[in-house]
C-alpha cells in the first residue's frame, strides 16, 4: 500500500531530528516509526485532550491557583503531604 502525505515544513524538521536522533537514514523509516509509536500508546493518551488540558492549566495559572517552590526538596515534601 502506498500513502502519501504532505508535511509541512516544520513537522518536515522535526522528523529530520528523529531520524538523527534514532540514527535512521531514510525518512520513509523514521515516519513510518513514528506512526507504529503513535498507534501503540494507550487509549487514554490518544484520545486525550491536551489543548482542553493546556487551556485549562493556563487558566489555573492566570488565576493563581499554583504554588512556587525554592527547591527540590521543598516540592517533594509537598508531593508527599
Amino acid at each position: 500500500m502506498k500513502i502519501t502525505l504532505d508535511i509541512s515544513d516544520d513537522i518536515f524538521a522535526e522528523i529530520n531530528e528523529f531520524k538523527k536522533k534514532e540514527n535512521i537514514t531514510d525518512t520513509n523509516s523514521a515516519i513510518s516509526k513514528l506512526i507504529k509509536s503513535a498507534l501503540s500508546l494507550p487509549e487514554y493518551f490518544r484520545k486525550f485532550d491536551w489543548q482542553k488540558a493546556e487551556k485549562e492549566a493556563d487558566e489555573d495559572i492566570l488565576s493563581g491557583k499554583t504554588k512556587k517552590f525554592s527547591t527540590t526538596n521543598e516540592f517533594i515534601a509537598e508531593l508527599n503531604s
